[in-house]
């Protein structure tokens, strides 16, 4: 039975939804406010209007450049920079308890695994994770959620189109 299978599996078996074709569905969506996946995204400014939250905006730029990508693409993609945080701050903070310096704290994570290092991202952002790693991962994370957020509304939009096509018409 199909809801018995992971979810996963089941979005990865929707029709492909790119990012490009949500990025439509949200040019045409005139209240943020009331659509249940972004409705936490949207505040109100000083004048008492609804307003979008920074974050919301700055994902959506982001993945502008990448119209081609899937949503089940995104969705994969904010989940492992998840999941790559809250491992790094288990293996940081087990490594802090047991007296690791923090000049040695990249190194050794980038030994340890090379997708908990850094070497994919830039000098100047290493240099801000060891300043201070809960604070830049905390920053991943929220964008990881956003861009979650943002992906399963593209893959709810293709199961929406599947369940609201009208089978074809017998001909006689």
């Amino acid at each position: 039975m199909a809801g018995d299978s992971p979810l996963l599996d089941r979005l990865a078996g929707l029709p492909p939804m790119s990012v490009a074709d949500l990025l439509a569905v949200l040019e045409r969506m005139s209240e943020f406010e009331r659509d249940p996946m972004l409705a936490g995204l949207v505040g109100v400014n000083e004048e008492g209007e609804p307003a979008v939250h920074p974050l919301l905006v700055a994902v959506i730029e982001h993945l502008k450049q990448k119209p081609d990508t899937t949503c089940y693409a995104a969705l994969i993609e904010a989940l492992t920079g998840m999941w790559n945080a809250a491992v790094r701050g288990a293996v940081v903070g087990r490594l802090r308890a047991a007296g690791m310096p923090a000049d040695d704290l990249l190194l050794r994570l980038e030994r340890l695994s090379p997708t908990l290092g850094l070497k994919g991202e830039s000098r100047e952002w290493a240099r801000a994770w060891m300043a201070d790693p809960t604070a830049q991962d905390a920053s991943l994370v929220q964008q990881c959620m956003v861009r979650l957020l943002l992906a399963l509304r593209g893959l709810a939009e293709a199961r929406a189109r599947i369940l609201t096509e009208e089978p074809p018409r017998e001909t006689a």
